[in-house]
């Protein structure tokens, strides 16, 4: 038969170690790849904290004032703004303003004249109403 040899060596045998190197190298190589993609896109992404603002730290609202105890004895016959009925009008309201502590009574259209104005210095919040 021409063509055809006859190999009298024995077949190779792969060994233990050739057969990890085989198996386990491009796997760990796989799995280092997508650990570094992984990774960097977390440090891309970021985590949004409450120092990052689109607005000017002046300019971000703070959390409303509520209805308090000492409002109730100050300020007779008013009640929450949120326990008013909607749609009512009310002659006067409690209001806070937004640069101090100060709480006084004070008539309804005042209050929204002085929301609605071009300066936010002297804007109020409005924490309950009277009747």
């Amino acid at each position: 038969m021409t063509g055809f040899r006859r190999s009298s060596a024995r077949p190779t045998r792969r060994t233990l170690p050739s057969f990890v190197v085989r198996a386990l190298v491009p796997r760990a190589v796989l799995f280092g790849v997508v650990a570094v993609v992984v990774g960097v896109g977390q440090a891309m992404g970021g985590s949004p904290s409450a120092s990052s603002s689109s607005l000017p730290a002046d300019e971000v609202a703070t959390r409303p004032p509520a209805w308090t105890l000492a409002d109730v004895s100050a300020f007779p016959g008013c009640v929450p703004s949120a326990a008013w009925p909607a749609g009512k009008v009310a002659p006067f309201v409690v209001v806070r303003g937004v640069n101090d502590e100060v709480r006084r009574r004070v008539a309804f259209d005042l209050a929204w004249r002085v929301n609605h104005d071009h300066l936010a210095a002297n804007d109020v919040w409005v924490v309950g109403v009277c009747g």
